[in-house]
């Protein structure tokens, strides 16, 4: 009978959410400061999208978190 992989727990995919998210923050700006807007534009995108990822599993969002 084929099992299923371990589901990670709720609160290290929202520390790991954030982590993402502050990194690819630290990216955009060292990249701002070196002149590239488009690459600190895509990176602020990135870190918007995990930091929205991290409010909604923590509950912060308009929509309720996932179940587990």
């Amino acid at each position: 009978m084929p099992t299923k992989a371990p589901v990670t727990p709720l609160a290290e995919r929202v520390l790991d959410a954030e982590t993402r998210a502050g990194q690819w923050l630290a990216d955009g700006n060292q990249a701002q400061e070196a002149g590239r807007t488009v690459k600190a534009e895509r990176c602020f995108q990135k870190a918007q999208f995990w930091l929205d990822r991290a409010n909604l599993l923590s509950g912060r969002a308009e929509r309720p978190a996932p179940a587990n």
